[in-house]
């Protein structure tokens, strides 16, 4: 890409895309193909320029009904316009897609799911998270508070290790790469 901002994408930059991430060259096209859609004049202008999210989902339309779509945006998409909106770049595009692939191996997948599970961003999966997985995953409307904890004592029980209370990145990609829909429930087709 460089400073030879076109709708095409230079192939010595696809090569080293490729190389980078767990995207095929025809979906790094294809992204970038739709980046460049989404507003061909700030792109011509500056490859490196920054989108309102908003376009986003005619890419990806699977992000609409996703739980987790506000989380997806924190971790891979952190710049924050001055109403609050928020922007991405081409890069930060297919470091999602990247991680979302089901190219991304397990153990890369499960580090950037515990990102997302962080919602309170300490470092850590504990009772506060637990609970919003929770909620966002039932719409918050099919557990009592009983049900929630019940299940919340199970999980520290299981993954918590070190029973500290809380689960750490280690504990939650050691547990989570063992499930065997974990890798096909967090990921995004391109």
């Amino acid at each position: 890409m460089g400073s030879n901002a076109s709708h095409m994408i230079d192939e010595v930059m696809i090569e080293e895309y490729v190389e980078l991430t767990y995207l095929k060259k025809a979906e790094i096209q294809y992204i970038w193909k739709y980046f460049y859609a989404m507003n061909t004049d700030a792109v011509s202008r500056d490859c490196c320029c920054f989108l309102p999210v908003a376009h986003l989902e005619e890419l990806l339309p699977q992000l609409k009904v996703n739980p987790f779509v506000d989380r997806l945006y924190d971790v891979f998409f952190p710049r924050r316009g001055r109403n609050g909106e928020i922007y991405f770049s081409f890069e930060d595009m297919l470091d999602m897609c990247s991680a979302l692939s089901p190219e991304c191996p397990d153990k890369v997948k499960a580090m950037w799911a515990f990102r997302v599970f962080d919602f309170n961003n300490d470092n850590y999966i504990d009772e506060e998270d637990l609970t919003m997985i929770i909620d966002r995953l039932t719409q918050k409307k099919q557990l009592t508070y009983d049900e929630k904890e019940k299940i919340i004592k199970i999980i520290l029980k299981e993954v918590d290790l070190g029973k500290s209370g809380k689960i750490s990145s280690r504990e939650f990609v050691h547990a989570v790469t063992k499930m065997p829909d974990f890798a096909t429930c967090f990921q995004l087709k391109v």
